[in-house]
């Protein structure tokens, strides 16, 4: 009986004791942005239009109506180039801003749909069709940071007067640490307290951050988004660093490591992925980041069978045989890999646009082969639902199709940039031209150059020219061509021009090469070696 009793008792001490320990095993309640959305995101809010981009010098009132003078201008550039960058379907545009002689400018930027507009050399803005975007520029002050203004209409104000100081407040990421060198558990641990660290910064935002006291609901659902969108994409790309630094024995290991490093994003997926306000408060880096780290198979090595635009029995038997998969079936099983695997919706909105980014930046390689590139929008299409996507998807495809079918180029005035290019290559007429675009900052740029040596000594007796073209002064650029016997044209243009020559060949990573024929055709999709054989 003694016996008895002391066993209850002991249970009964013991029981609180394992249930404490239970409650401590409890995992930590992630926390969810509340009142998020706070507006309602309407159709037509989505939709593409023009943004006026303008502004001024600020003069002292002694000297207003007279010309600005050009060594001011030169400071910046002589011009700003806006580029807009369509991060859904990875296209790009680029528009160069003149100025008047009195130091004022304007212009109309389109943009498909609200969004993050880089105003180079300045900063970037934000842009919403139909509003005004107004810039000040005051040349006496020491920084940048004091003598440039920016300011404007509607979101586009409300969200450009903020963008700067929520950045540098809660959107700038610590690099000294390089842990992603450390190993894969160095790597985890960093990941699960930048985790901890944004769910920290979800509680702060429900209870009101300052800098978003009095915004009106849409701007501050933006801003938030966008928070923490640069969150996820620094765990993105520290897990990009790290896996072209580890070591696998095992591709398994790799993907387990995927599986585990991106378990946190599905418990956080309103906010951080399946969210429809990134489509106008995300950007480029952020989609990119997370199409090729926390959706990787999205872009994992495969074999398609691009399927004949007719039915062919001889290449189905072949698909039947050899089990290979269609593009549909790839874009599904994708989707039904990151559903089972990281348990995000496979309606998820941002793996939604990471499908549409792939497809869409393979088209410029398939050129007017329409069955094969209708064969892999439709691919993509079957995994798109969300209305705005669709549309960009559609009209994507709807421009791509009038790009390539356009037969005769009508005449055109020639802009500053076609001018400045006719002026480059006029001593060289009646040869095949190589035309690199380069500058001494880009790595990349110097080894191409240095691969291409053997080629220029190569074709050196024959109708060729290489035309390496800088913005950086000839002393900058001695030091390295002059040891490394780069031979060729080196053709060196000012900052303005280069803005210009960017916005005739819309680009802005480099290196970028054209290539002309002997008549002085753009072509594409070829070799010097087969210009010159023609």
């Amino acid at each position: 009986m003694k016996k008895t009793i002391l066993t209850i008792l002991l249970a009964v001490l013991i029981a609180p004791i394992g249930m404490q320990a239970k409650k401590k095993e409890k995992k930590a309640e992630v926390p969810q942005l509340q009142n998020f959305p706070s507006a309602e995101l309407n159709e037509f809010r989505l939709h593409g239009g023009n943004v006026v981009v303008q502004g001024h010098f600020v003069v002292p009132e002694e000297a207003k109506g007279e010309k600005v003078p050009q060594e001011v201008l030169n400071q910046i550039n002589g011009r700003f180039t806006v580029i807009m960058r369509n991060y859904i379907v990875r296209k790009e545009k680029i528009s160069t801003i003149e100025f008047t002689p009195d130091g004022t400018f304007s212009m109309n930027v389109y943009v498909p749909y609200p969004m993050q507009l880089l105003i180079y050399p300045l900063r970037t803005v934000y842009g919403c069709p139909g509003d005004t975007i107004t810039v000040s520029i005051d040349p006496t002050k020491k920084t940048k940071e004091e003598g440039v203004k920016f300011d404007g209409t509607g979101l586009s104000g409300e969200v450009t007067r903020l963008l700067n100081s929520i950045d540098d407040k809660y959107c700038k990421p610590d690099w000294s640490d390089k842990v992603y060198e450390k190993g894969p558990d160095s790597l985890m641990a960093w990941k699960d307290d930048q985790v901890a660290q944004m769910d920290e910064l979800v509680r702060q935002m429900n209870n009101g951050l300052p800098e978003l006291a009095g915004c009106s609901p849409l701007a501050s659902d933006i801003l938030r988004t966008h928070i923490l969108a640069q969150r996820l994409e620094h765990i993105c790309d520290y897990y990009m660093r790290g896996m072209s630094n580890f070591r696998w024995k095992d591709p398994s290991d790799m993907k387990t490591y995927w599986q585990q490093y991106f378990s946190f994003v599905a418990p956080r997926a309103k906010y951080l992925t399946d969210n429809p306000l990134l489509m106008i408060a995300g950007d480029d880096f952020f989609y990119n980041r997370v199409e090729y780290a926390a959706f990787e198979p999205i872009n994992a090595s495969r074999t398609i069978a691009n399927l004949p635009f007719d039915y062919n029995q001889a290449f189905a038997d072949v698909l039947a045989k050899e089990k290979t998969q269609t593009p549909r079936e790839f874009r599904m099983n994708t989707m039904k890999e990151l559903q089972e695997k990281l348990h995000v919706s496979p309606t998820d909105f941002s793996a939604q646009v990471c499908h549409l980014r792939s497809v869409f930046s393979t088209l410029k390689w398939l050129g007017d082969r329409y069955d094969q590139a209708a064969d892999e929008v439709a691919a993509a299409m079957s995994v798109v639902s969300h209305p705005d996507l669709i549309r960009q998807g559609l009209l994507t495809f709807r421009e791509y199709i009038k790009d390539n079918e356009i037969k005769v180029v009508e005449d055109k005035p020639m802009t500053k940039g076609d001018s400045i290019f006719q002026r480059i290559i006029e001593p060289y007429k009646g040869n095949v031209l190589y035309v690199d675009f380069w500058e001494m900052s880009c790595g990349p740029c110097r080894a191409g150059m240095l691969h291409m040596r053997d080629e220029v000594e190569a074709n050196k007796d024959k109708p060729v020219k290489y035309l390496y073209v800088t913005d950086d002064t000839p002393e900058h650029c001695k030091s390295f061509l002059e040891p490394n016997n780069i031979k060729g044209e080196h053709i060196h243009i000012s900052r303005a021009e280069w803005g210009y020559l960017q916005e005739k060949f819309q680009f802005t990573a480099i290196p970028f090469v054209v290539v002309l024929d002997k008549q002085g055709k753009q072509r594409k999709n070829t070799t010097v070696e087969e210009l010159l054989a023609e």
